[in-house]
């Protein structure tokens, strides 16, 4: 096979092993339903919808996906520009599956696995600076109604991990690396971020409707 037929097959199975999104998988299998219609099929999403054991359990898979293809890839030792494009589509894969209609999570927890296998020195100092930064996430509500949780507190890690990688690492392929990463986070989740603004201001909508709709019809009783 050619060797550019490789690379390409490469990339193409990074993007299929990031489409099985263990959050919509467990849904199915586990809940019988499809945790879309209610929230973010990620970690923190299926830790507000089912409970901390379920969405750790989701967080983890996920987690490993980014972390093995990251041992597979290194172990093997492509070109730089497979590694980044790899590492891009799974993120891709995991985001807009093609498995479950191009509708899944966020990335963050795929995103940490590769950081983890590549990267682990930078993310355990980083570590302190996102937690920084979802207390003020908590506490702030214009941060909270601009953008979600998990993009927020991804950006503001990765600003660390970008410094410990342009000091100890070569800027090519790393540097590229954790920048591509945050950026599909970033899109998404701001994508789902809005959607979810759109949908509460639907339902509320809806439920004045039918209150409208409610008291229209039934007047209270004169005495």
């Amino acid at each position: 096979m050619n060797i550019w037929l490789k690379y390409g097959a490469l990339v193409v199975a990074s993007y299929l092993w990031g489409s099985v999104c263990w959050g919509l998988v467990l849904s199915f299998v586990v809940k019988h339903e499809d945790i879309r219609l209610k929230d973010n099929p990620g970690l923190s999403g299926s830790v507000r919808q089912y409970g901390w054991g379920y969405g750790l359990t989701v967080g983890l898979l996920d987690v490993m996906k980014g972390y093995l293809l990251s041992l597979v890839l290194r172990s093997i030792v492509v070109p730089s520009w497979v590694l980044i494009a790899s590492f891009m589509a799974v993120i891709v894969g995991h985001n807009w599956p093609v498995f479950f209609q191009f509708r899944g999570g966020g990335g963050v927890a795929t995103t940490l696995g590769i950081l983890l296998q590549g990267y682990l020195v930078a993310v355990l100092w980083a570590l302190p600076f996102a937690a920084i930064a979802g207390v003020i996430w908590k506490l702030a509500p214009r941060i909270k109604a601009k953008i979600h949780f998990s993009p927020f507190i991804s950006a503001v890690g990765a600003v660390p991990i970008v410094i410990w990688i342009a000091v100890h690492k070569p800027w090519y392929p790393d540097y590229i690396i954790v920048v591509a990463l945050a950026a599909s986070v970033l899109i998404k989740g701001n994508q789902f971020h809005t959607n979810a603004q759109r949908f509460r201001t639907y339902a509320y909508g809806m439920r004045d409707r039918f209150m409208d709709h409610y008291r229209d019809n039934n007047p209270p009783p004169t005495t």
